[in-house]
């Protein structure tokens, strides 16, 4: 092995130094770069050759420099950056609810039904106070009014979480378009992987991309052999090497109307974590739940009034009423449209005079046992105008219409066992069986007298209004039990136990990203400290490496002066 052999060696690890550094300095430089990945130079012992009997080594080689990075932390931490963002999501719906719900326990719907139930009470104590009648409906239409308030709060805000999921589908297309132009330009630079270093770069723009990715919708990441990386959810894929699958937003049957579907499948995108599930969570369980529980209580609130309400009586009898409820005729009664299905049973229609006294009394049968002679809305017609003295008929609206047909004779309802009544809008408290639709009979407003006081008879008794009375606080079967005022506070109980899970989890699932992250940082990030010792390594090593080339300089000078 000659002389210049050992030049040569000491030259290659002069070269190895520098390129050292120059890893180095591009580390230190980019310390405070957010989303650089530290980078190594990888150093190899050239291959040796045989001198005689001996094995020599020819010194070394730089083999390729590579991103420091932990592929199975990387994806935990966004798996966990995946759950944060969703519970953020689910957290900022969740204060929207909490804000239009705040109020229900001071002065939203539990304190307007609560006003209302004491306004039934002081005219319970005063029946014939013109004043008190009037107040109880002043407060049942400030309870109506609260509650087509929050349905219509409700919708604003379901409308506004729909409006969002566009926008997430732009952002997942923008990703994953960009992120396979990254994986072409990876694989044309890196040879596919023939040359061994990273281009670094577009690997960190890459990097960043996944991770904003992943906050979006729960991504599986698979690098290739030719340094391309492929992306899965939920089983399908979305990048492969240049390839990618753009997503659009399609008409869906949740509760925002719409969903996210991958354009050359046209299958739904399946995602269990990230700010697109949360945002279709939180138009369904929050916002949608909400408005169904609304209008739940609104459709049970107007039952058990109307229900009540249908068969008692006024201060006066009625010359003319129009049911409030569009009717199909020449069907039975449980295909007719009602607000709900009559029961097997009768109601009493009674004439009464100008002073109340009673005429007459007539019975109208409502059968429903499921043969071919159960009632239809044209066999109550007709039973109702074989009554001398009223006469009734369908309008251009379909509503059932009943007129007196005597000057002084008016007539009233009585004993109403079927639901009939009230399930054709007759004689009703309320109109509309939804929150948004929910309101006080107008003819109510119009003629506070009709007012439902008594149950046998005008002015003979208050029974129909003592039923009226705490009606709010007592259990109703389609409620599982619970009461009106119950329910309220039921609900109200459910959204904060679910908002306070929900804060719970997501600070829990922030608390495991962040120290993931530290992790990650830990191996990805710059140690200026242990890029300073680096850089005094390679110093050394350049120094030694040209002591040695210099000495070898001197021995070949002294031979050839031999």
């Amino acid at each position: 092995m000659s002389l210049f052999s050992s030049i040569n060696q000491s030259a290659a690890a002069l070269r190895a130094s520098q390129l050292g550094l120059q890893v180095v300095g591009h580390n230190i430089a980019n310390a405070n770069t957010p989303g650089y990945i530290r980078q190594e130079l990888e150093l190899v012992p050239a291959t040796a050759t045989r001198l005689g009997r001996l094995i020599v080594g020819q010194g070394v080689l730089p083999r390729r420099t590579t991103q420091v990075i932990d592929q199975a932390l990387a994806q935990r931490m966004w798996s966990a950056g995946s759950a944060v963002a969703a519970g953020e999501t689910l957290n900022r719906a969740y204060v929207d609810l909490e804000s239009m719900i705040g109020g229900m326990d001071g002065q939203g719907l539990g304190a307007k039904l609560s006003t209302f139930n004491e306004a039934l009470h002081n005219l319970a104590n005063s029946p014939a106070d013109t004043s008190s009648r009037d107040f109880v409906l002043m407060q049942a239409q400030a309870l109506t009014t609260a509650l087509n308030q929050a349905h219509a709060d409700g919708v604003r805000s379901l409308q506004r979480v729909g409006d969002e999921i566009p926008a997430l589908a732009d952002k997942i297309n923008s990703s994953v378009e960009r992120i396979s132009e990254l994986n072409l330009e990876i694989m044309i630079l890196e040879g596919g992987r023939a040359i061994g270093s990273d281009a670094t770069g577009l690997r960190e723009e890459r990097y960043n991309l996944l991770e904003q990715l992943a906050k979006i919708v729960d991504i599986t990441v698979q690098e290739q052999r030719n340094g391309a990386v492929s992306v899965f959810v939920g089983g399908d894929y979305l990048v492969a090497d240049s390839n990618f699958r753009g997503v659009y937003v399609a008409r869906g049957q949740n509760a925002t109307g719409r969903e996210v579907r991958i354009r050359d499948t046209d299958s739904p995108l399946i995602t269990n974590t990230g700010s697109l599930s949360a945002t279709l969570k939180a138009g369904g369980e929050v916002f949608g739940g909400y408005l169904e529980k609304l209008d739940q209580f609104a459709r049970e609130l107007a039952t058990v009034v109307n229900q009540v309400h249908a068969s008692g009586q006024g201060l006066r009898g009625l010359t003319h009423l129009t049911g409030t409820v569009p009717l199909q005729q020449g069907v039975p009664l449980s295909q007719a449209e009602l607000d709900f299905t009559p029961r097997n049973g009768s109601f009493d229609i009674q004439l009464v005079d100008e002073q109340g006294e009673l005429i007459s009394n007539h019975r109208i049968a409502v059968q429903r046992l499921g043969t071919v002679a159960d009632s239809t809305i044209n066999s109550i017609v007709a039973d109702i105008n074989a009554i001398d003295g009223i006469s009734a008929r369908i309008d251009s609206r379909g509503r059932l219409e009943i007129n007196s047909d005597i000057p002084g004779v008016g007539y009233t309802f009585h004993e109403d066992t079927s639901g009939f009544l009230a399930a054709a809008g007759l004689n009703t408290f309320f109109v509309g069986t939804s929150a948004s639709t929910l309101a006080v009979n107008p003819a109510l407003l119009d003629s506070p007298e009709l007012l439902s006081i008594s149950r046998h008879g005008i002015r003979n008794d208050t029974d129909a209004l003592l039923e009226l009375v705490d009606l709010i606080r007592r259990p109703i079967p389609s409620l599982d039990g619970q009461s009106l005022e119950g329910s309220i506070q039921h609900s109200i109980n459910q959204i904060a136990q679910s908002i306070s899970l929900n804060r719970a989890a997501t600070a829990g699932a922030d608390d495991y990203y962040k120290t993931l992250r530290a992790q990650h940082l830990s191996v990805t990030g710059v140690n200026l400290d242990e890029e300073a010792i680096k850089m005094v390594m390679y110093q050394r090593a350049f120094q030694a490496s040209s002591r040695v080339i210099a000495t070898a300089s001197e021995m070949l000078e002294l031979l050839v002066s031999l």
